[in-house]
């Protein structure tokens, strides 16, 4: 259990350090060089990688079908008898789901870190790629209906920023634009059901 809970963690720990450090070096104005970008998101999606193929093989070995990692309870509130709590679910779904997930981030990164070499928008590109990576993992293993919202909100913003990365010209922003009012529309459905879901 606990080699499992370490892997778990690693799964998820990948991208969001990978999205802090990119995108605080970027918030503070000390951008990093290409070169270590590439190696941190390299470094960062083959570990994720590894450590969700090593849950599937130990899951397969000792045919467990359910691992669970909660991160705790956020919020309290006993009068609605609500809790926000962040908890992963690894099971034979959601498993083969991440492990596609970096697979594709990861092709994608090694394509988007040649043909963006000495592109102005580098490091902006990698940080957006950071959070859709993120939503991706987090909405792929979200045990909690409030996880899940967590995941799919940055996999919709990620997604409208990275349609109009391209600012520069109005067909990327208008398309953009119209990809982040898609989001807007499902999100509104989503907060519905997820109200529903807890009266």
């Amino acid at each position: 259990d606990q080699l499992f809970n370490i892997l778990g963690i690693i799964v998820v720990a990948c991208p969001t350090l990978l999205l802090t450090v990119l995108g605080v070096s970027s918030l503070v104005g000390r951008p990093l060089t290409e070169r270590l970008m590439s190696q941190l998101t390299q470094t960062a999606v083959v570990t994720g990688l590894l450590a969700s193929i090593g849950i599937l093989v130990m899951m397969l070995m000792t045919d467990r079908r359910l691992i669970e990692v909660g991160m705790g309870n956020w919020l309290v509130l006993k009068e609605q008898h609500f809790h926000f709590t962040f908890k992963f679910v690894f099971d034979r779904l959601s498993v083969p789901f991440v492990i596609l997930s970096f697979t594709l981030c990861g092709v994608t990164g090694a394509f988007a870190s040649k043909y963006l070499h000495r592109e102005t928008g580098y490091g902006r590109f990698f940080v957006l790629y950071a959070m859709f990576l993120l939503g991706m993992v987090v909405t792929s293993l979200a045990g909690t209906i409030e996880t899940l919202f967590a995941g799919w909100e940055l996999v919709g913003l990620s997604s409208a920023l990275l349609v109009g990365f391209f600012h520069e010209r109005s067909t990327p922003v208008r398309n953009g634009l119209r990809v982040w009012t898609v989001y807007r529309v499902a999100d509104a459905a989503f907060l519905v059901a997820t109200l529903a879901l807890h009266h």
